[in-house]
């Protein structure tokens, strides 16, 4: 009996682990149950709150969409919404708010090797610019056998404020048309902001490429000296912003952010910071070379010596390749002594200080040197006999400036190279 109590004993604790461990097997899967209903919920809930921002993001660019069309956003300065667009001048002109239309379409650039920037192609009624950023010039017959005529500058070559037909190099082309009896090529190199140092440049390209010119002319002045008001130094315009933009060696942003920021809710919310930053004009003082501290004496020397040197750099380019060159320095609305218009005071009054006291400087220097070279051609004074409104703004001129302008142009030519 007692074998057996005890055989009953070691069977009724060997069966006694029995339950023991279907318990233990039953709470492990509950557990693994537990948290696979938690995975599932979760993923439910991540889906929803995922789908639910999607929706979310659709209706917030769909509205900002509507938004942008509504809220027109401010258009640069030098479009048809410009005082210049609308001085007295253009009041009678028909084709007036077609072409500053049309201005302000053709303004968008692209990058150019070496010469940083020129206008991309673009077709319109009163502004046509070629797939090489050259603005058309009326007339201009480029066959093999032409006088070949190429002329740079900045915008005052190109054109602003004038049609196709109204620039220096179409009444150039006219001109000279009717003077040489053959076929004659006038063709337009100027380009906004550009400054002589990129004309010599996009020159250089030219001859390289093989096409070279009869007559080269050089329309500058302006944009030499203004860049050096923004800047302090000789240089291109916009430096400092060009040179920033280079020396963050920042890469592309991902294309994830690259899409969000192509957005219209992105620009929307960018165009609404801006707004809140806003302050007034006069609150942050405009950095010029006198914010700088450089003296306008030295900073004129220097704008003066680089484009003399550039004049020199020319007529060794002309003599080994066989063409003339004429630099023609051009007016400034503060310099000479034109009658100016009531419109014209007022766009001479609204130039900074600092700047008509670099733009006097400089020029005086300039007609002091015309003596020593030959073909530098000082035209502040083009102006002084003309009494109707000329200026648009301070350095752009009507149609009727610029026919003006080629007119004393050709006289030159004609003068200082008669065959």
């Amino acid at each position: 009996m007692t074998h057996d109590r005890e055989i009953g004993a070691e069977n009724r604790e060997t069966l006694g682990d029995e339950p023991t461990q279907a318990k233990s097997s039953l709470g492990a899967g509950q557990s693994f149950l537990s948290i696979g209903h938690w995975i599932v919920n979760s993923y439910k809930a991540v889906a929803i709150l995922t789908l639910n921002t999607l929706i979310l993001l659709v209706c917030l660019e769909l509205a900002a969409t509507v938004v942008a069309k509504i809220w027109k956003e401010p258009k640069p300065a030098g479009d048809e919404e410009a005082p210049r667009a609308h001085v007295s001048y253009y009041a009678s002109q028909a084709w007036a708010e077609q072409y500053w239309k049309e201005f302000s379409l053709s303004r968008p650039q692209l990058y150019r090797p070496y010469v940083l920037w020129r206008r991309a192609p673009f077709k319109g009624n009163f502004v046509n610019v070629n797939r090489d950023g050259i603005r058309l010039t009326p007339g201009a017959d480029c066959s093999a056998n032409s006088y070949k005529v190429f002329a740079f500058g900045g915008s005052t070559m190109w054109g602003t404020g004038a049609p196709d037909w109204g620039t220096i190099p179409a009444y150039l082309q006219a001109n000279l048309t009717a003077l040489l009896h053959e076929p004659v090529c006038v063709m337009n190199f100027g380009e906004s902001a550009f400054v002589s140092t990129q004309g010599i440049i996009q020159l250089i390209l030219e001859l390289r490429s093989g096409n070279v010119p009869n007559l080269v002319i050089f329309y500058d002045g302006v944009n030499d000296t203004y860049a050096a008001y923004q800047s302090g130094r000789p240089t291109h315009q916009n430096f400092d912003q060009i040179a920033a933009k280079l020396q963050k060696g920042e890469s592309p942003p991902p294309s994830f952010i690259a899409w969000i920021e192509s957005s219209n809710s992105f620009h929307l919310l960018k165009r609404l910071v801006a707004e809140l930053r806003q302050k007034p004009s006069n609150s942050k003082a405009l950095l010029t070379y006198k914010t700088m501290g450089i003296d306008t004496g030295p900073l004129s020397d220097a704008v003066v010596e680089k484009y003399i040197n550039n004049y020199k750099i020319m007529h060794v380019l002309a003599r080994e390749y066989s063409f003339q060159a004429l630099f023609f320095w051009q007016p400034f609305i503060t310099v000479g002594d034109k009658s100016l218009t009531g419109e014209e005071q007022e766009m001479k009054r609204g130039i900074d200080p600092a700047l008509i006291e670099l733009y006097g400087s400089v020029y005086r220097r300039v007609q002091q040197v015309t003596e020593k070279y030959e073909d530098l051609y000082y035209m502040a004074k083009v102006f002084d006999e003309y009494e109707p409104l000329v200026w648009i703004d301070i350095a752009h001129v009507t149609p009727e400036g610029n026919r003006l302008i080629a007119q004393k142009m050709v006289r030159v030519i004609m003068d200082r190279h008669p065959q």
